[in-house]
């Protein structure tokens, strides 16, 4: 009897061990922390695993501010990387392919896959391929800035979204002389006034010299940048933002929006999937694009927005399980799931109930006369970041728009060529 009892826990042993061996886990790493988002991808992992019960997905999530500052670049650089991670099109992604990050994905989108996408998906615009090979599987399409404002709040005192910078500055100084903060924004990271302040440049300068000032090959005061850094000016000389802006996180910045702290937050369309966790439920926010400022530039009516999207790590030990889970996420019935947690979905034919607001999003992107590259994400980063810097300057009072100016040639001069 002994004998058999120990027979059979041998044999239970071995068919417990067999199973964890044909177990496979894949690495994920993301900066979903909460939201909609975070609660859609949740229930696409596990449909996934219930329908792949021989594969695991492992999620490693950092904050937003970690994972761009250290958390991703240490994952990638670890001994044991990623599968796949969550990356921005455009500069970043050719910065990983060239440091041999990102894997290759054109044979495996091969066979219908990448035709299930929409038709911008990896054109060069979209950011997602290299020397026309596809490295990035699109996740979502964002708008990175608009500006979102308190029903509450324009209501008290009578406000209505502003069409022209005219009638932006008048709304600010009102609210400012009722002793509201008209607009609040976290940028110790300088990225969420940056991207603002980019659109705003790129309101009043041409495209071809926008783009030839971030790729270095005119200066900033060329390329006629003066402007955009005095209407950054113009704001801090209206009281527009809050005091702490410089030292203030983007996650907090959003916060003391949501609990009234002020009547503005310029920032993407991401807000809206983390209103679910962050706001009350009874807090009413709205939204308008940047204001008109001058109708006779070449795109007035632009929107600033980028392509996100999930990479396979070039040394990932479990590629193939990483691409099957990809190509689960990205059918159609799972990205209603995504779309109707609060994403703009890159994959064609995906018949979701959205929330109206993202629906604003679709339709804000729609509109535009033209789409504006957030430059942080678009073009070498320590180019971008200068600017950012200097856009902070000018608004913050620190410097004047000239001097800021100065300071952004001076810098990026002293960077050397690319």
């Amino acid at each position: 009897m002994t004998k058999t009892f120990t027979l059979l826990a041998s044999t239970g042993l071995g068919l417990i061990a067999a199973a964890a061996a044909a177990q496979t886990e894949v690495r994920f790493t993301h900066a979903m922390t909460g939201g909609s988002n975070a609660a859609a991808m949740n229930e696409i992992i596990a449909a996934f695993e219930e329908a792949n019960p021989d594969i695991t997905i492992r999620q490693i999530v950092f904050d937003d501010d970690i994972y761009s500052a250290t958390g991703l670049i240490t994952q990638l650089q670890s001994n044991e990387v990623p599968d796949i991670y969550f990356q921005w099109a455009g500069f970043p992604l050719n910065r990983d392919v060239e440091a041999g990050f990102a894997m290759d994905l054109t044979e495996a989108m091969a066979g219908g896959w990448g035709d299930s996408f929409i038709e911008s998906a990896f054109t060069p615009g979209a950011g997602t391929t290299v020397d026309g090979r596809i490295h990035m599987v699109p996740l979502s399409i964002d708008v990175t800035n608009t500006i979102w404002y308190s029903v509450e709040i324009f209501e008290e005192y009578g406000l209505t979204p502003p069409e022209t910078w005219d009638e932006f500055l008048t709304v600010i100084t009102t609210l400012r002389e009722a002793g509201e903060t008209p607009i609040v924004t976290g940028n110790s990271d300088l990225w969420p006034l940056g991207n603002w302040a980019s659109h705003v440049a790129a309101r009043v300068v041409p495209a071809d010299a926008f783009d030839a000032a971030f790729r270095q090959e005119m200066t900033f005061t060329e390329a006629g940048f003066l402007r955009g850094l005095e209407l950054m000016e113009e704001l801090h000389q209206a009281g527009a933002f809050n005091r702490d802006m410089q030292g203030l996180g983007a996650d907090p910045g959003m916060a003391a929006f949501f609990q009234g702290a002020a009547a503005m937050h310029p920032i993407g369309s991401w807000l809206i999937g983390l209103a679910v966790d962050m706001a009350d439920d009874d807090f009413e926010f709205g939204q308008f694009d940047t204001p008109l400022i001058d109708p006779d530039a070449d795109a007035p009516g632009s929107a600033i927005g980028t392509m996100t999207g999930l990479i396979v790590h070039a040394r990932s030990a479990n590629a193939d399980a990483a691409i099957e889970f990809l190509k689960f996420l990205t059918t159609p019935e799972m990205q209603v799931i995504w779309s109707e947690g609060g994403a703009l979905s890159p994959v064609d034919d995906v018949e979701a109930d959205i929330d109206p607001k993202l629906q604003e999003m679709a339709d804000l992107l729609a509109d535009a006369d033209a789409m504006v590259p957030p430059p942080d994400t678009t073009y070498p980063v320590a180019v971008a970041m200068a600017y950012y810097q200097a856009a902070a300057f000018a608004a913050s009072g620190e410097k004047t728009a000239e001097d800021a100016l100065a300071w952004l040639d001076q810098t990026i001069a002293e960077m050397g060529t690319p």
